[in-house]
């Protein structure tokens, strides 16, 4: 006869009612003290650099709304806010509670079998975008004989835009990436075409959109200003043609393009005084500004 009950903590491989009643009483906690958030797998759509163990580019096109708990709530932890010798550096952390039952009920197995690492949470109480570093599997390890994890917590730190593509379809969401990415202005001048380009849609530079020299995004459209702001850009685009609407059929003459200036809704890139700097030390006139000859 086993020293230890044949009734609890048995181990068994099919889940026992005691087990079963764990998982939803966890199932309900959460869903009483949680939020109501999205996660967003990542996807990579280039070839992964096997150096610095990085996907080279990124994307985010599913977002699945599912009851995360907050588990730090009295705060950020992590190193905070702080200046370094590359500028502000924002390091808040915080970590989320979601329940393995539910994770898998919400995301496709065929995405996600469990919260991976890279992933991204977006909290719409916080309007904050967390990037998740680290998934703990056991923190009720085996309670009641229980094999798989019931809970998931995932330590996570506020993510840092680095020019992802993300169109998941929430509006919310996808604005994060029209506000903080790279951004450029291109002056135009005697329209060709229908006056007024779309918001949102593609342009390109070239004889058609298969065969384009350069393409991007409209992000905003000064009409008066003849000004043109663009994101998600491919290639570079010349004064020396013009910029064609996809969906809007607008066609205008590049008069002038400014890549160096500083036009997202925040200061993150400090192109332009790069460039500044730079001039004063070195003669980019010269054929080798290094050395002769």
């Amino acid at each position: 006869m086993s020293p230890v009950s044949s009734y609890f903590n048995n181990f068994s491989a099919i889940p026992t009612t005691e087990v079963q009643l764990m998982e939803d009483v966890v199932n309900e906690s959460i869903t009483i003290m949680g939020h109501n958030c999205y996660y967003l797998p990542r996807e990579s759509f280039d070839e992964d650099d096997f150096i610095l163990g990085e996907n080279v580019n990124s994307k985010f096109d599913r977002a699945y709304l599912m009851a995360f708990y907050l588990a730090n709530v009295e705060g950020y932890e992590g190193d905070g806010d702080f200046f370094s010798k590359f500028g502000l550096e924002v390091r808040d952390t915080s970590n989320f509670i979601v329940s393995r039952r539910e994770f898998e009920r919400y995301v496709p197995s065929v995405i996600a079998t469990r919260p991976r690492e890279g992933d991204l949470i977006y909290i719409p109480t916080l309007q904050k975008l967390f990037e998740i570093k680290f998934i703990e599997e056991e923190l009720m390890f085996f309670s009641l004989g229980n094999r798989n994890p019931y809970i998931y917590e995932m330590r996570a730190e506020l993510f840092r835009f680095s020019n992802e593509d993300i169109k998941t379809g929430i509006a919310e969401v996808d604005a994060i990436a029209t506000h903080t990415t790279y951004t450029i202005k291109i002056n135009v001048s005697t329209p060709t075409g229908n006056v007024d380009y779309f918001i949102g849609e593609s342009v390109y530079q070239g004889a058609n959109i298969a065969y384009a020299t350069a393409q991007a995004e409209v992000k905003d459209w000064d009409r008066a200003g003849l000004e043109l702001l663009l994101i998600n850009i491919v290639g570079e685009f010349s004064t020396s043609g013009n910029i064609s609407g996809v969906s809007s059929n607008a066609k205008y003459r590049v008069s002038a393009t400014d890549t160096l200036g500083d036009f997202v809704d925040y200061d993150l890139y400090d192109n332009r005084n790069l460039q500044t700097e730079a001039n004063n030390f070195i003669d980019l006139s010269e054929n080798n500004p290094f050395g002769s000859p």
